[in-house]
């Protein structure tokens, strides 16, 4: 299934390449419970910088960011880790790969990581994994979903998951503090 989906959104992207219309992604619905059970590390921090390379057979574009972890809710991560997702910009050559997560300098975001095999960590999930943590009306922190409209999350019995909503990120941090609890990951409930 995942291999589908990869070879789905590398078609879309070549697809928006030639500017022809790309149809919507479809990813398997992960629950807040999922993900911080199955997480390597749940973080929270800043990108300090992003870059983006073509692969090493230059078949597709790849983006790196540097997060600047300011808090690890679940495992051990800590420092810079780099992320990776597929798509991005090299030139004038544009993937843009629906559902998968996208990185801007300066923002702060709250994400659920699982490693690759070079050290480097990639977002679970998708972007069902990324929330781009914002100030409300009131200056609270507010952790809003990173997953757009475009994609479509099914259930497992083949029905449309409702859209994740956006929460407190307080309240989020517990939330997968309790769930990562259940399944004996270590967690920090420092702030």
């Amino acid at each position: 299934m995942k291999r589908s989906v990869l070879l789905l959104l590398a078609l879309a992207g070549i697809a928006a390449m030639a500017g022809a219309p790309a149809a919507a992604s479809t990813f398997l619905a992960m629950t807040t419970d999922e993900l911080a059970a199955k997480a390597d590390s749940v973080v929270e921090g800043r990108v300090v910088a992003v870059r983006s390379f073509w692969n090493p057979e230059h078949t597709a574009i790849l983006t790196e960011a540097d997060l600047e972890i300011d808090q690890t809710v679940v495992g051990d991560a800590a420092g810079v880790v780099t992320l990776r997702t597929f798509g991005g910009r090299v030139g004038k050559r544009l993937i843009v790969a629906q559902g998968f997560p996208t990185f801007q300098r300066g923002e702060r975001l709250l994400l659920f990581l699982e490693p690759e095999q070079d050290g480097a960590r990639k977002v679970l999930g998708y972007q069902q994994g990324q929330y781009r943590i914002r100030a409300d009306a009131k200056g609270r922190a507010i952790a809003v979903p990173a997953f757009e409209t475009g994609p479509i999350l099914l259930l497992p019995n083949g029905k449309t998951a409702p859209a994740p909503q956006a929460l407190p990120v307080e309240q989020l941090e517990s939330q997968v503090a309790r769930a990562a609890e259940r399944v004996g990951r270590p967690v920090n409930r420092q702030r």
